[in-house]
């Protein structure tokens, strides 16, 4: 349950909130949200809570029989203290509810395919101004820095599979008693909406229900009175195989929010409470709960979604008449029969599994029943019902067994191959996409909201961590847009990502240095490391003039790549001299990083002065001149000037622009 102390206690916002309020006490139609007082306000939310769980009853049935048919158990409810006792009784008598559990096989496979892609987003500005750009690129930091520090990646595959087997998926998001953003995975049974006010999938009032351990309760109550209530709340009912003495006491927790009519209405609210006893009520301004979903299909009206184990519920009951039935009839019939005619003198002792047997009859032989025991047409039925599932998820056979299709050895033709499987998941990939672009709005949201003082990130890099401020990076909302960046969008196997990598390097699309990022293999990743060196030392002194809060230019060293830096930092120059709002000292600083590199260049080029005695250097002056052979008869060398030094290129450093 979100921890929301540090929230600021309810208010009647506006004098048009009261008016609503009078208005509707008139007309004898007042709700939980419109409720000033609080003790009525507690009777009011109880009520609708334990309507919307009598009507939320047969969904809950829905999904309890869904659960069993995944994971082949009979559970008796979703609590999880009856599991345990669901695989004894299992053991003792049978093999589970399937024999042949196409529906496990259809949503591991769907979900390894799906969650291995990484999503994130990526903040774009379009005509935004210099100091904009770099905000811009910071928040994608920050960020990536959220996502990283809530691990968000690893606790939306249990999401995804909560949709893929119940319909429906829930992340909660919320701020922390630290101040910092928590994520949860919720159990689908834990949430609650009128299926009218949901019709068109958008609830504007949407409710939790938890059984949240006693002593964290009391840690959410406002004061001693309320404490003690709760301690005095009767206890939730739990299972009657739950060892009391092994668990903390718990409660039933209620956690509902009601949107606001439009923006700045003041008539939204957030309220956690317990029967008698209120422990927060707050005003909600967003226009969102502050939940993200995920939904395997969507149904035609309605809030919930519908997962793989209802699409897939009557191929699977089918499956499990056709195997029963193969297994009576091998069981009955698999091992053979002799038939002895009546009458012939036959000893039974002789009908043996030995080899070269000899039988002694009087009267008709014995006949070994040699047809099949099983119809041939009930192996294919078993064999089409099987495919179809898979074929109805989008899945095929050689996916679930991560085999590939004969004759497909080619780097090209195994990336068309998957190119075209992943087709039929086109839209399951863009709602994995949306799930974190949602994600990311509620991030930000509920930092605007519930921390004033700002929000520091912490982003890791290749070799340090870099702290971002929430505060230093805040944009207006039409200043930027969001787009999806798939981290896998390139082939996952090692060969099919080396090839297509190779074919972008021989087009021009990208450099070597490019490349050998993108490859990302883990079993070279230091060689990498330095592979990369050269360019990420430039990238990182450009960036302290460019992107740090107080712009510093580094020491120019011989062993950098003094090219690659005269190159990447002339088209940081040119590009960045054309915003208006830039800082003159940054346009500076990235002039002079330009001449010491070329001054260092040119210092390195310069020819070094031949040691002493060496061919064709002048003697000092008043020294013997070397012994050598004497001049060929007939030269001139009259015009010869022997203290002379050899002649040097002149320095012209590169123009700069």
């Amino acid at each position: 349950m979100a921890d929301y102390r540090n929230a600021k206690v309810y208010k009647d916002s506006t004098e048009a909130e009261k008016a609503r309020r009078g208005l509707a006490r008139e007309l004898g139609d007042i709700r939980w949200w419109q409720v000033g007082d609080e003790k009525e306000r507690n009777k009011s939310l109880m009520t609708m809570v334990h309507a919307l769980e009598t009507q939320s009853e047969e969904r809950r049935q829905a999904n309890l029989r869904h659960a069993r048919l995944y994971e082949n158990v009979e559970l008796e409810n979703l609590t999880g203290n009856d599991y345990a006792a669901a695989l004894v009784r299992q053991a003792l008598y049978g093999s589970g509810i399937t024999r042949f559990n196409v529906i496990a096989a259809c949503q591991d496979t769907l979900a390894a395919k799906i969650t291995k892609n990484r999503p994130r987003p990526n903040f774009l500005t379009s005509g935004a101004s210099w100091v904009d750009q770099q905000k811009a690129r910071r928040l994608d930091k920050w960020q990536r820095g959220v996502f990283y520090e809530t691990q968000v990646h690893e606790v939306s595959k249990q999401v995804a599979m909560d949709a893929f087997t119940f319909g429906t998926g829930f992340l909660h998001v919320y701020m922390g008693d630290d101040k910092r953003l928590k994520i949860e995975r919720v159990i689908p049974d834990e949430m609650m909406t009128d299926d009218t006010d949901a019709m068109y999938g958008k609830p504007r009032t949407l409710v939790r229900h938890k059984k949240l351990q006693r002593e964290i309760a009391v840690t959410l109550a406002p004061s001693k009175e309320k404490a003690a209530a709760i301690y005095q709340a009767d206890e939730s009912v739990e299972h009657p195989s739950t060892l009391k003495d092994a668990r903390t006491p718990t409660v039933d927790v209620w956690e509902a929010w009601h949107l606001p009519s439009k923006p700045g209405a003041g008539d939204g609210k957030h309220i956690i409470a317990i029967d008698g006893v209120e422990l927060l009520c707050e005003e909600w301004t967003l226009d969102c709960f502050p939940f993200v979903v995920f939904r395997f299909k969507d149904r035609t009206l309605g809030y919930w979604g519908k997962g793989i184990a209802e699409s897939l519920i009557g191929i699977q009951i089918e499956l499990n008449r056709l195997v029963l039935s193969v297994s009576e009839q091998l069981r009955r019939k698999g091992r053979g029969r002799v038939f002895v005619q009546m009458g012939s003198k036959v000893n039974p002792n002789h009908l043996t599994n030995g080899i070269g047997d000899i039988i002694y009859y009087t009267g008709t032989p014995p006949v070994v029943d040699s047809q099949n025991a099983v119809s041939q047409e009930e192996f294919m039925q078993i064999d089409r019902l099987y495919q179809k599932a898979f074929q109805e998820v989008g899945i095929s056979e050689l996916s679930a067994a991560a085999k590939k299709p004969s004759g497909l050895d080619a780097a090209v033709a195994l990336r068309e191959y998957s190119d075209i499987e992943s087709e039929r998941f086109a839209l399951i990939h863009q709602k994995w996409e949306n799930f974190f672009l949602d994600f990311a709005r509620l991030c930000i949201d509920l930092v605007e909201n519930y921390s004033a003082d700002g929000y520091k990130s912490r982003v890791p890099g290749r070799r340090t961590v870099q702290e971002i401020d929430w505060k230093d990076i805040k944009l207006a909302r039409d200043a930027y847009v969001m787009q999806m960046f798939p981290v896998s969008s390139l082939p996952q196997t090692p060969a099919a990502r080396y090839a297509k990598v190779k074919e972008m390097q021989q087009d021009g699309m990208i450099s070597k240095p490019v490349a050998q990022r993108l490859l990302e293999f883990p079993d070279i990743e230091a060689e990498m490391n330095l592979g990369n060196a050269a360019i990420d030392d430039v990238d990182a002194t450009i960036s302290a003039i460019l992107d740090d809060d107080k712009p510093e230019i580094m020491p120019v060293e011989p062993f950098q790549n003094l090219d690659l830096m005269i190159e990447r930092a002339t088209a940081a120059y040119l590009f960045a001299r054309h915003f208006p709002d830039i800082e003159e000292n940054r346009l500076s600083l990235l002039r002079q990083l330009i001449q010491n590199a070329a001054s260092m260049k040119a210092g390195m080029t310069q020819p070094a002065a031949p040691p002493m005695g060496a061919p064709g250097m002048a003697p000092p002056p008043g020294a013997m001149p070397p012994p050598g052979p004497a001049p060929m008869p007939g030269a001139n060398v009259g015009n010869v000037n022997i203290n002379a030094a050899p002649p040097v290129a002149p320095l012209t450093p590169p123009v700069v622009a």
